[in-house]
Parts: C-alpha cells; sequence; structure tokens
C-alpha cells in the first residue's frame, strides 16, 4: 500500500466523524484522483424524497445540497444507472456518449457544471447501505485511466465500513435526539454532572428550576441547595454514586428530600450513576444524574395531545390541565374565568371520556400518558 492510498483510507474511516459529515474526506478523495467533482449519494431522490447528496468541487453545490436540479427532476432522467454494485465503472463503457451529449439530461444537468467523464461505483451490501459515488472530470481532461478505477476498487470495501459506520452513528444519534427531547418535556428536572461534580448538561425543566431560585442553584459550576446541610448531603451521594459506577452498580440510586423554610418538603432528589462507556472517558463526560421532581412544577399538557388522546374539548382540556396542576374545582373555575357549574359539568364529560370516576383518578391518568410530550 502506497502512502496515497493510506492517507485516502485514512480519511475514509475519518469520514462519519467530521463535520461537516464526509465533506473533508469528500474533497482529499477528489484531489488524489484529479477530479473536477465528487457526488456522494447517502439517499437517492424520489417523488417523496429529495434525497441526501454530499458534493465537493461542483461551484454552486459544495457540501450537503437540498435544494438542487438533480433532486427537483433531473434523477428521473438520470442514464447513468443499473450498473453493477461494487466496482467502479465510467460513463463511456457504460452509456453512447454521442447519444448521451444529444439528451436532454446532458444539456441541463451535466453541460452546465462542465461535467463530461463520470467514473461511478455503486456501494451496496444487500440492504444495509445503498450509496453511490461518482468522481467527474470535463471535457478537456483525459478519462479515469484503469490505474485510477483500480484505486478506486481497493478503496470500495472501506467505504462500504465507513457508510455502516456513518448509519450506526446516524441511528445511534437519532434515537438519543428522541430521548432528549422525550426527558425535555417531562415535569422533571435533569441534571447531569461530570466526575468532578461539575454541571456538564440540564433539561429545559432543570435550566428553569435553577431559574427560579428555588433552593437549587449552581455554585462555581456545582449544584448547591439552600441550606449547607442539605448541600453536604448532596455532595455525598454523588460521592456515593461514584462509586457504585466504579464497581459497576448500575442499579445505585439515592433519594434525598430538600425542605423549605416553612419545613416543607419542596424538592424531591434522585442521585443515580450512568453506565461506564468501553472506551476511555473524558472528564467532561456525564458520570451522574441528578432527577429533581418539583413540587410547585406545572404540568403544561397540550390541547391537541389531549383531544387527540381523550376526546376532550379545548375547555375540557384546560380544565384537565389545571386539576393536573393540583388546583381544586373551585380555584380551576377561578383561574378558567367559569363558572362552578360549568366547571362541574366539563369535569362529568371529562370523567365519562376518560373512564375514570374521581379527581385523583384523573391527574393520575394525565401525568402518566403521553399528554406531557405532545
Amino acid at each position: 500500500m502506497n502512502k496515497r492510498e493510506h492517507d485516502l483510507i485514512e480519511a475514509i474511516y475519518e469520514a462519519p466523524l467530521t463535520e461537516p459529515v464526509w465533506s473533508p474526506s469528500l474533497k482529499a478523495l477528489r484531489l488524489a484522483l484529479n477530479s473536477q467533482g465528487i457526488v456522494l449519494l447517502l439517499r437517492l431522490p424520489n417523488e417523496q424524497d429529495r434525497g441526501v447528496i454530499i458534493t465537493d468541487g461542483l461551484p454552486g453545490l459544495e457540501g450537503e445540497i437540498g435544494d438542487n436540479p438533480y433532486s427537483d427532476h433531473f434523477y428521473s432522467m438520470d442514464p447513468f444507472v443499473n450498473i453493477p454494485d461494487n466496482i467502479t465503472v465510467t460513463l463511456e463503457e457504460h452509456l453512447d456518449m454521442e447519444a448521451l451529449q444529444a439528451s436532454e439530461f446532458y444539456r441541463l444537468s451535466l453541460e452546465p457544471f462542465g461535467i463530461f467523464h463520470i467514473a461511478g461505483i455503486e456501494l451496496s451490501s444487500g440492504g444495509d447501505i445503498d450509496a453511490s459515488l461518482r468522481l467527474t472530470r470535463n471535457k478537456s481532461e483525459p478519462g479515469f485511466s484503469a490505474e485510477e478505477r483500480a484505486l478506486l476498487n481497493d478503496l470500495i470495501p472501506h467505504l462500504k465500513r465507513a457508510l455502516r459506520i456513518h448509519s450506526r452513528l446516524e441511528s445511534v444519534s437519532s434515537e438519543k435526539e428522541l430521548y432528549a427531547q422525550a426527558v425535555s418535556q417531562l415535569a422533571l428536572a435533569t441534571f447531569f454532572i461530570n466526575e468532578n461534580g461539575l454541571l456538564v448538561e440540564a433539561n429545559p425543566m432543570g435550566e428553569r428550576l435553577l431559574a427560579a431560585n428555588r433552593g437549587i442553584t449552581l455554585n462555581a459550576g456545582k449544584l448547591s441547595l439552600r441550606r449547607p446541610v442539605d448541600t453536604q448531603k448532596l455532595r455525598a451521594a454523588i460521592e456515593a454514586a461514584l462509586k457504585a459506577r466504579a464497581r459497576g452498580d448500575n442499579v445505585f440510586a439515592q433519594a434525598m428530600p430538600v425542605y423549605d423554610q416553612s419545613g416543607d418538603c419542596h424538592l424531591g432528589l434522585t442521585v443515580k450513576p450512568l453506565a461506564i462507556k468501553r472506551h476511555r472517558e473524558s472528564e467532561s463526560e456525564a458520570v451522574v444524574a441528578i432527577f429533581a421532581s418539583d413540587a410547585n412544577a406545572r404540568l403544561d399538557a397540550p390541547q391537541a395531545a389531549l383531544t387527540q388522546l381523550f376526546g376532550l374539548t379545548p375547555a375540557e382540556s384546560r380544565l384537565a390541565t389545571a386539576l393536573a396542576n393540583g388546583l381544586s374545582l373551585d380555584d380551576a373555575s377561578k383561574n378558567l374565568h367559569i363558572s362552578r357549574n360549568t366547571a362541574r359539568a366539563h369535569l362529568r364529560s371529562i370523567f365519562s371520556k376518560t373512564g375514570v370516576s374521581q379527581q385523583t383518578q384523573l391527574v393520575s391518568l394525565i401525568l402518566k400518558s403521553v399528554a406531557p410530550l405532545g
């Protein structure tokens, strides 16, 4: 293996980790093959989907392109299709070039970008990945040589592995984003702490709790409670969670109440260790999670979600949400500016639609439903 091939393989495996993804690797591949442009189709366009296309070297079409002529309609006219999988094929050997130059596709899609020579690869592994790579040159340049095609063929296994890694990372990232969105909507403040006890991240409820000055604040990057004794207990709980994590005890959880000046418990904290990763962890990574339930936190269940789940009217949804936030029927009717009789009529209708018969059951039903995630 020569140095050029070694450097290209290294760039290929870096592709899923770069930002923007694949772009630096495509540029390295384009330059090494003396190409004018390079196009990676991660997902092919169709009538319902614009696809995912990343390019380098084509004027006006750099990086991941959204609005582009190919995705608009040229994909349906593209004659460079149905080529064998996992082998480099040139446009010249696949098509009659005279007929191609007379076609609308060439005049509208290739010629404006100076594209004449194309080396194409269909990167496929029977369902796991299905991508297309195209390298281009203009008419004044020679076509792709046998040596260059051989180099591309040698790179195909590495391109496929990198695409597999990219696909796996995309799936994990998508799942993580979904979970993060779900957690961010819950009426539960969540804080992530690193091994030095510093706050790494908080969900929106956690950020609101910190901003509300309700007895939990940040002091030199660490969570602190209003009473020093509570802060000491929290630090001890974090230390215990770190020790539990070190011995692989992911079931460990330590709960502690936080009292206000009147002696009422207004916050409940639970400290849990996060699972140890298989690779080396940096000092900035979260290792402990702290969940905080706020007795005064308000549920904001969207009316549309309650309507879809239980068939409630907007007025019934507003009343149900008020009750779920701990208001009595009288207080809810005052806040909503409706009479008590109207509130009672709404409540009877809510009971009928949700199948419960008590206000406490209604509150539990709403809190346990997916409405807060809407």
